[in-house]
């Protein structure tokens, strides 16, 4: 009888050590889960940081496409209105002279008319 009741002492001494083990591993699954849910939010902002990233990235190139094409339309601007001043001066220019002209031919024909 000793060898079963050795063996019921050990079956006891077993099962006591298989509860302790699962008392133990319960707290360690628990932090495993939250790891791992720790890691897969990591994981999701890192994926969001890259988009993101590369959401500046094509930004910031369509901004500075975008103030080249202003430099060049600023620039297109610059020469219309340089063209504009020129053809308005040769516009006074020969305002100037078609009124220079007339008042000869007027003084013309005042002499002509005994004016």
């Amino acid at each position: 009888m000793h060898d079963s009741a050795d063996m019921n002492s050990a079956k006891a001494a077993l099962e006591s050590a298989v509860d302790s083990l699962e008392a133990a591993i319960g707290p360690i699954l628990s932090r495993m889960k939250t790891l791992e849910a720790s890691s897969q939010d990591s994981e999701a902002f890192r994926e969001d940081r890259s988009k993101l990233a590369a959401q500046l990235d094509e930004m910031a190139a369509k901004a500075e496409e975008a103030a080249e094409r202003a430099r060049l339309e600023a620039e297109k601007a610059q020469a219309a209105t340089a063209q504009l001043s020129k053809r308005e001066q040769e516009f006074s220019n020969l305002a100037r002279e078609s009124e220079a002209e007339l008042d000869r031919v007027m003084g013309v024909v005042r002499s002509v008319l005994g004016a």
